[in-house]
Order: C-alpha cells, then structure tokens, then sequence
C-alpha cells in the first residue's frame, strides 16, 4: 500500500526518503509480463511491512524498477537500504525464477555466466533477474520528493509505454491520483 507523501513526518538528518533504482540482469524486459509485475508487487507489500517501511511511490518498468522508500529511524534503526533492498530483490529473483521454470520458461531467463558469484542467489541458482547493486539517492526536502515522484510516474510516458501516467498499470500514479480528480481546464 502506497502512502502519500504528505502524511510523513519533516525531514531532517535522522529522517529521509530514498530514491532507489535497479535493473533486471542484462537489461532483460522480464516485467512486460504481467505475473511477473504482481509477484514483485506482493513482495514490495510483503517488505514494506516485514521491515516497517513506507512505500511512498513505485514505478516497474519493464527492465527495472524505481521506489520511493522511507521509515522511521528512531523505530527502526537496524533497517538501512541494503538490507530492504537484499530482501526484495533476493526474494522476488527466486520467486520469479521458480514461476518462469515451473512453465518451462528458463530459456528466456540469464544464466550466471561460469562460477556463481558472491552476489548471486542463496539458493546458488545459475539464473539471474536482478542486475547486482542499486542505485541509492537520499532525499531531504518535500520538493526533491515531489521531483522524484514525478519522474518515476512520467518514466512510463518518457519510454512510449503509454501516453498518460494514469495508464500505466504498475505504477504508483493512481494511488495519487483518481480520474474523477483530475480537473479539466475551463474553456
């Protein structure tokens, strides 16, 4: 569940939102396919409430993934990015993984090229989804937020996914916004 953004508390050097980016191995377009979408989708809800974090937004795209994350320090101060991050990604890699072998999709699927790495699933599959690491931007101010929700729910319309942010599906966009708040300018 998506919470707006303006039901946080101020920011300040113990309280900030991060922006966070990642890419699907090789830039492999695996959340064209819809299933694939909810599976990541039930995990970031599954996380969110594992970890005690706010979802503020979220964007998937076919070959990544962009959230806007923020929690309580003071309430959670073992919680940092690394740790959210390696949940969600490790999770939905071997959900995901599973999903696609189970219909005898593996060929569509990255194999870890050679020796499995430090990086790659426990579970020392030969399959990659996620490309290792993120990026991490830290956010301090209401208008950063707002530059950053803005551009993960325009991110669709930039890459001619759709031709409107509300079309887009699997995006945080409608938790924002309804069609029936959507104002049409007098004429």
């Amino acid at each position: 569940m998506v919470v707006a953004y303006k039901h946080l508390p101020k920011f300040n050097e113990n309280s900030y939102a991060h922006f966070v980016t990642t890419r699907t191995y090789d830039s492999r377009p695996y959340f064209e396919d819809k299933e694939l979408c909810q599976i990541l989708i039930e995990e970031l809800e599954f996380y969110s409430q594992k970890y005690d974090f706010t979802m503020i937004g979220y964007v998937i795209m076919p070959n990544h993934l962009h959230l806007l994350l923020w929690w309580d320090k003071e309430k959670t101060p073992r919680l940092n990015i690394s740790k959210a991050m390696q949940g969600i990604k490790g999770t939905t890699a071997r959900r995901i993984i599973d999903s696609m072998r189970s219909k005898g999709l593996e060929q569509t699927l990255q194999s870890t090229p050679g020796n499995i790495d430090s990086q790659s699933h426990r579970r020392r599959s030969k399959y990659r989804l996620w490309q290792p690491g993120f990026y991490d931007f830290n956010i301090y101010s209401e208008e950063k937020l707002s530059e950053k929700l803005n551009y993960m729910h325009n991110n669709p319309v930039k890459a001619g996914l759709v031709y409107s942010p509300s079309d887009y599906e699997w995006s945080s966009y409608k938790d924002y916004f309804s069609k029936e708040e959507v104002i049409s300018p007098k004429g």
